[in-house]
């Protein structure tokens, strides 16, 4: 590992938070975890009645989630988010 002290979860999730609410609007949950050493898995677990059509596409929500995560200064190495048809 890098010189650099990887984030702690807590913090990761309150920084995800607002993309949580919105996700659970929908039927979604958000998780999170660290991979790896160096790495965050973001996973969205769809509930029975989730909107399959309201998720934007993974590339996009990748970049939001990552820009979001570096403007409150917790960098990770790399950003792994899973949708729930990738489990398929």
């Amino acid at each position: 590992m890098s010189g650099r002290r990887q984030p702690d979860i807590e913090s990761v999730v309150s920084a995800l938070h607002p993309f949580s609410s919105g996700l659970e609007a929908d039927g979604y949950t958000l998780q999170v975890g660290l991979a790896d050493g160096e790495g965050l898995c973001v996973e969205i677990v769809a509930g029975p009645e989730a909107c399959e059509d309201c998720l934007i596409p993974k590339e996009m929500f990748t970049q939001m989630i990552v820009s979001t995560l570096d403007s409150k200064g917790l960098a990770f190495e790399r950003v792994t988010l899973v949708y729930p048809n990738d489990r398929n």
